[in-house]
């Protein structure tokens, strides 16, 4: 039996080929995390002390939790750790902790508010029951309130503040509150708190029992989604940048391997150079094409003027050919599902090759179908006038 997490299945939903190289290969990265992950966990290591010293009746003073931050950071970085914004060093991002902890500290402060029942609190749930299913994760800190109320307090360090379907759609806490509900017989009421330090806001919400179970069923979905995928194919997003395994992806791996090369190797690359020829080749292309259009117009419109379907050239002549058919909505466009169904229950599917859509079109000038037939699959579609120019040697047939 696999224990889950909301991390892991979380890989999985961004991509599939991340979470492949991370948890079923299991290869071991070139980079050891990035510095936006590093700061977040010690922030989080700064924020355990605070809260584990007051359980020892000790207020630490914010100069002591700031030396604790530093000392933490330095002793703990690596040049390994990835840093994405060039513009920006190590002590730029040490020093956004500090303010991080500072504005905590003093918005916060005497921290008496609720009493923390646990920190970084390993927590299990079972989704189903019956130990199929079975997630983990870990609490940043688990607080009592006065009047019985259970928060779960989690720590972000995102240099944005998410919009309010962000949360209401984040999974992590509620799953935690899935479990506190299970531990604690008595935690009728559970409060779930993001504190976005960059911002220095705190965001509350609570989740019902029927959201708890519908949220239940969805992530059992999940799992069984990753259990039966074969596939595991890449997934563009804008998290790739600080990806560890972006050098192994087939989506970015030339990409990082030309990234460090002198601007006179990198045009030499044999990579780099297809791709700047092709590039120059379509910005020609389009413009041709423009061109062609053009051209096109105006032959089309002579011909029509002049009464005739060829018009001759140097050493070429031009066929233009004009019709009015019929559109019909392509695989992806919208009213294909009606059409197929109604083709399907009529029996006609077999007459256009399983809905070829230019078939089809030129089936509504055919006499084998019934008028009613044809009236009926006009719905689906809308005519349009189609002109064509056949360009041929004068010497052919």
């Amino acid at each position: 039996m696999v224990l889950y997490s909301h991390s892991r299945i979380s890989t999985f939903l961004n991509c599939p080929y991340r979470f492949k190289l991370k948890y079923i290969e299991k290869i071991r990265p070139e980079i050891e995390q990035s510095v936006e992950a590093f700061l977040g966990s010690t922030v989080h290591e700064t924020m355990e002390k605070l809260y584990r010293d007051m359980k020892f009746q000790k207020i630490a003073t914010l100069k002591e939790l700031i030396s604790y931050f530093r000392d933490q950071w330095e002793k703990n970085w690596s040049p390994s750790i990835l840093i994405v914004r060039k513009d920006y060093k190590p002590e730029n991002y040490m020093k956004m902790g500090e303010k991080f902890i500072t504005d905590y500290y003093n918005t916060h402060k005497p921290f008496d508010q609720t009493k923390t029942v646990g920190l970084e609190q390993r927590i299990v749930i079972d989704l189903n029951r019956n130990g199929k299913y079975k997630l983990q994760g870990y609490i940043d800190r688990l607080a009592l309130t006065d009047d019985g109320t259970y928060e779960i307090h989690d720590y972000k360090t995102n240099s944005s503040l998410p919009l309010k379907e962000y949360i209401e759609e984040d999974r992590q806490l509620a799953l935690y509150a899935l479990a506190v509900k299970d531990s604690y017989p008595n935690a009728r009421k559970i409060r779930l708190i993001w504190h976005f330090l960059s911002f220095n806001q705190d965001v509350m919400l609570e989740k019902t029992d029927e959201e708890l179970e519908k949220l239940k069923l969805s992530v059992i979905s999940d799992i069984e989604r990753i259990e039966s995928a074969k596939d595991f194919p890449t997934k563009k997003s804008n998290l790739c940048e600080w990806c560890e395994f972006r050098s192994m992806c087939p989506e970015w791996a030339h990409i990082a391997r030309t990234e460090g090369l002198s601007l006179k190797n990198f045009l030499k690359e044999p990579g780099v150079s297809l791709v700047n020829r092709y590039a120059e080749l379509t910005a020609k292309r389009k413009e041709i094409d423009a061109e062609m259009d053009t051209v096109k117009e105006k032959l089309t419109e002579f011909a029509k003027e002049n009464n005739v379907t060829t018009v001759g050239g140097s050493g070429y002549a031009a066929r233009i050919w004009s019709a009015e058919k019929f559109k019909f909505p392509g695989k992806n466009d919208e009213g294909r599902a009606d059409l197929e169904d109604f083709l399907n229950k009529a029996g006609l599917m077999k007459d256009v090759a399983a809905l070829d859509t230019f078939l089809l079109s030129n089936k509504m000038e055919d006499t084998d179908w019934p008028e009613e037939i044809k009236k009926a699959v006009a719905k689906f579609g809308r005519k349009e006038l189609i002109e064509r120019i056949y360009l041929r040697k004068k010497n052919c047939d």
